[in-house]
């Protein structure tokens, strides 16, 4: 999607928080700041220097593991008052210093909307949530209700009120979180990612709304994004990280063709997995297949009479909107959820007659939220401990996660804590604990959620070289463009039901005719 390019500068001067200087200064100033974590031997942020103006929009990108969202925590105060580690430099919000000013008083200047949504969420309901920040401000009832109205239509998230946090799909959580940030009304917005989670619909819409945010609030706003395009036209500057630095920095447009053209070479992949081989077969044995589903949550049915056979050597894209019900189906598929009617069958066994465990063995299931599979107090253990658990050799094992861990570029980190990665390492390390133990099937929900370019070629590759070698994969993904050009067969999923099923050629001709090309790809 395209935006309109931004022509008002004009700037509120906000009040500064207590303690600071005149409302002139920038809104954030970095100065010299080097962070280490306490298990870390190298800094996750190098002497890294940055002024912000009232009302300016900055662009952050760079690798995942660059340092971008160390550097978010640091200017919103999660850095030193939550997060522990050795910090020199300093942050101002408002010319407030955030080692010297609380994170109450810093909160209610400067908000963070995390890259993982669910790690921020801390009430039982969607309207608590969004609720939650207003009400610790001790406003009247009335502002606070009207701030949870505007926050919530602002991304068109109205219609999840009533709905339970821990029942949102990943990318309601993530218009969630944003909402409930909004309703602080912060003067200062950092967001971290904030379209990574959505379908293509919902990210257009957080898009206008941050268009809205810049034309009607002038708020200074930080956006943390590896997807530029979007929102390269509204932005002033774009700042690109790499290994704890500010590499390059400047004017959107220029700055943008400097840091792809360092990309270009890298992200092109191996030629082998140019494209993937189409060349499965009728006669390919059925390694999944789902007669009549039907799954409920309550008295809710989220999936309704699904069936269908998955072949071996398949390579399977799955599209559709937040909460359309793709995760839940991949869920049924691993045994986690019992389905209320109908059967799943892998490789011929009824996931009612058999142990999770057992189901396992033949799936590896990377979930879409990295740190609801992290077991393990190093990325080495970590790596190994399916194949461990299910018995295989040792020295097997260990040479295939030096392997895994080496193609997705997490070697360095093998004796490091895995929570301590940041998300998109984290997202690598779960693809590499499910390899190591040889599954024939593969599930991958929104694997390439905080990665930079780089490392979605490289999960993109590894996806392909599994499916050459007679894997079948199944990714459930936002990133429609991927999707298309390297799947073998295209699921759109809609209100719990598939509505087009085919090669990618003939489902793309028929999202068309639906009417859903918002789930077809950018024309070249």
């Amino acid at each position: 999607m395209r935006l309109p390019q931004r022509t008002d500068r004009e700037v509120d001067l906000p009040r500064p928080l207590p303690g600071g200087h005149s409302n002139v200064s920038p809104a954030i100033a970095v100065r010299d700041l080097t962070f280490c974590f306490p298990d870390r031997d190298l800094p996750a942020l190098r002497n890294v220097s940055l002024e912000i103006a009232p009302g300016e929009f900055v662009l952050i990108t760079g690798s995942s593991g660059s340092g971008k969202s160390v550097l978010a925590l640091a200017m919103a105060g999660y850095i030193p008052h939550v997060v522990e580690g050795t910090l020199t430099g300093e942050v101002r919000v408002r010319g407030a210093a955030t080692t010297q000013t609380p994170l109450c008083e810093l909160a209610v200047t400067i908000s963070l909307c995390q890259q993982d949504p669910e790690a921020q969420m801390c009430t039982l309901t969607v309207e608590d949530e969004v609720r939650f920040g207003p009400e610790n401000l001790a406003l009247p009832v009335a502002e606070v209700l009207r701030r949870e109205e505007t926050a919530l239509a602002a991304i068109d998230c109205l219609h999840l009120r009533g709905r339970e946090t821990v029942r949102l799909s990943g990318g309601e959580k993530q218009r969630v979180a944003i909402a409930a940030m909004l309703a602080m009304n912060p003067g200062v917005l950092i967001l971290d990612e904030p379209t990574s989670n959505l379908d293509p619909d919902a990210a257009s819409e957080v898009l206008l709304a941050i268009q809205k945010l810049i034309r009607d609030r002038k708020v200074t706003l930080v956006i943390i994004e590896h997807r530029l395009s979007p929102l390269l036209p509204m932005a002033d500057r774009l700042i690109v990280m790499e290994e704890g630095q500010i590499r390059l920095s400047g004017k959107p447009d220029e700055i943008s063709r400097q840091y792809l053209a360092l990309l270009q070479d890298k992200t092109d992949l191996p030629a082998q997995f140019s494209r993937p081989r189409m060349e499965t077969s009728e006669q390919s044995p059925v390694v999944l297949e789902v007669r009549d589903l039907r799954f409920k949550r309550g008295d809710v049915e989220v999936l309704h009479s699904i069936s269908l056979a998955v072949r071996q050597g398949e390579l399977v894209g799955i599209i559709g909107a937040n909460g359309s019900g793709k995760t839940t189906f991949l869920e049924c598929l691993a045994g986690l959820n019992q389905p209320d009617s109908g059967d799943i069958e892998v490789r011929g066994a009824n996931t009612r007659r058999v142990k999770v465990s057992t189901i396992a063995r033949d799936i590896g299931f990377v979930f879409q939220n990295p740190n609801h599979q992290i077991f393990e107090k190093t990325v080495g253990e970590e790596v190994i401990f399916s194949a461990r658990n299910f018995g295989l050799d040792p020295g097997v094992t260990a040479a295939a996660a030096h392997r895994v861990l080496t193609e997705f570029d997490l070697i360095a980190y093998e004796q490091f804590p895995p929570l301590r990665l940041s998300h998109g390492e984290k997202r690598r390390l779960n693809l590499c604990s499910v390899l190591p133990h040889g599954p024939g099937i593969i599930m991958l929900d929104e694997p390439f959620i905080g990665q930079d370019p780089l490392n979605a070629a490289r999960i993109m590759a590894a996806a392909l070289r599994l499916k050459n070698e007679g894997f079948t994969v199944l990714i459930v993904s936002h990133d429609i463009d991927m999707v298309f050009r390297y799947s073998t067969r295209i699921m759109l999923f809609e209100a719990g039901s598939i509505l087009v099923d085919d090669v990618p050629h003939e489902a793309r001709r028929r999202i068309r005719q639906i009417g859903k090309t918002s789930f077809l790809p950018e024309e070249p």
